[in-house]
């Protein structure tokens, strides 16, 4: 879990504020969001396509005339001759006239819709775990830039102070040079040095722009003014109960046996009510006598499909069993990729222990040196030599401390 303290979630300078609008504003979790309503909405169709009573209108009007009976060029007749042209009086009737209002419903399925809305749930649980990926590789990507930012804002602001210890030595150095104990030189050399560090102020100031620019921008919301970025205060995961790639396996899982189950519908038999009524007839004298009324039952009972039903099962068996070599080497990665950032972090924090008694020591000598130098016993040359030490492994402590925070943060990335 990553989080930041404090500010309020009205600025951006925190990384709660742009992890909260990456959440908010990002197409592929909106697009989840409809996705999983589209879902809910399935389960209706499925069950009225399953449950409830289906009812629509049919009409009809079939000619079936014959030619050349009994005399006449066409006629529309149940007693044609027997040398006349047409259809079998016993297929048509010479026509038939229709209106009719059917209703039918599917009856003993209840286990067929329960599958199929078992199916619907696995998929709705697959997209709902496709949020929880893009989720968690938001907060990856933001928090990695964030922690960029912050490095860069580290450098400025250890950059800021260098230099205007630097500009208090000029000025020291200008009357020592006045008083003729140092040399001009020293002086331009130190102004060199002075001018040399303004500008990479000026481009550390210029990447730390770009970079909460870029942090913006990954949150989908319009770049904003940012003062001070706080730290990016990153906690230790525990180990989760259960792991993202054993739900992530468990679902694959279920849709696996959640295919199976719809495939083998359609080898339950399978009883429907039908009934209709409305006109039905095959001449128009006395059409108006022909409304009525049918219902019956259909079954259907499936008796052989070639073995499909076999291979089908013996295809699922077979996936089954690769998801679960996939579940176990997934197992290792992560277990291996946790221990070695494990050793990584430890190592660094070591390191980190080592360079700040050695920064500690080194501000010693740099005060030292100052005091020389106001009276004229150092060179600049050496006193710039103390400062560029200092200055780089004080890079070196804000480089490890932005590796610490990155490794935390890949930690967690994996520890989930």
């Amino acid at each position: 879990m990553i989080f930041s303290s404090g500010f309020s979630q009205d600025h951006g300078n925190n990384l709660n504020f742009f992890l909260n609008q990456a959440k908010e504003n990002t197409p592929a979790l909106k697009e989840n969001g409809n996705l999983l309503k589209i879902g809910e909405l399935q389960n209706s169709i499925i069950i009225a396509q399953n449950k409830a009573f289906l009812l629509n209108a049919t009409s009809e009007v079939l000619v079936a005339p014959y030619f050349d009976n009994n005399g006449k060029i066409i006629d529309v007749t149940t007693t044609p001759s027997s040398t006349a042209f047409g259809y079998d009086v016993g297929i048509t009737n010479g026509g038939l006239y229709a209106a009719q209002i059917n209703v039918t419903k599917n009856l003993f399925n209840q286990a067929i819709t329960d599958n199929l809305l078992f199916q619907n749930k696995i998929q709705n649980n697959t997209i709902s775990l496709s949020s929880e990926i893009i989720t968690h590789n938001i907060i990856k990507n933001i928090t990695d830039v964030y922690i960029m930012a912050y490095q860069l804002q580290l450098q400025e602001s250890f950059t800021k102070q260098i230099l205007k210890d630097l500009e208090n030595r000029l000025q020291v150095v200008e009357l020592l040079v006045n008083r003729a104990i140092l040399m001009e030189s020293d002086y331009l050399l130190l102004q060199l040095y002075i001018d040399g560090k303004k500008l990479e102020l000026q481009q550390i100031q210029t990447n730390l722009t770009a970079a909460i620019n870029q942090l913006y921008t990954l949150s989908g919301t319009p770049s904003g003014f940012t003062d001070q970025l706080e730290p990016p205060q990153i906690s230790d995961n525990q180990n989760p109960s259960q792991f993202f790639y054993e739900k992530r396996f468990e679902n694959d899982s279920l849709q696996i046996v959640a295919n199976q189950r719809v495939f083998e519908n359609q080898y339950k038999p399978q009883v429907s009510a039908y009934a209709n009524t409305g006109l039905n007839a095959v001449e128009i004298p006395n059409i108006y006598h022909k409304f009525g009324a049918s219902a019956g039952l259909r079954l259907t009972i499936p008796i052989y499909d070639g073995k499909q039903r076999k291979y089908n099962a013996q295809q699922s068996i077979l996936k089954e069993e690769s998801l679960e070599f996939y579940k176990e080497n997934s197992k290792v990665q992560i277990d291996n990729n946790l221990k070695s950032i494990e050793q990584q972090i430890q190592a660094l924090e070591t390191a980190m222990q080592m360079l700040e008694k050695q920064l500690k020591n080194q501000e010693t000598v740099l005060e030292i040196y100052k005091g020389k130098l106001v009276q004229g016993q150092v060179s600049i040359v050496d006193y710039l030599n103390v400062i560029q030490n200092y200055k780089l492994n004080g890079y070196t402590k804000l480089q490890m401390q932005t590796n610490h925070w990155l490794l935390q943060s890949q930690y967690n990335f994996i520890n989930w």
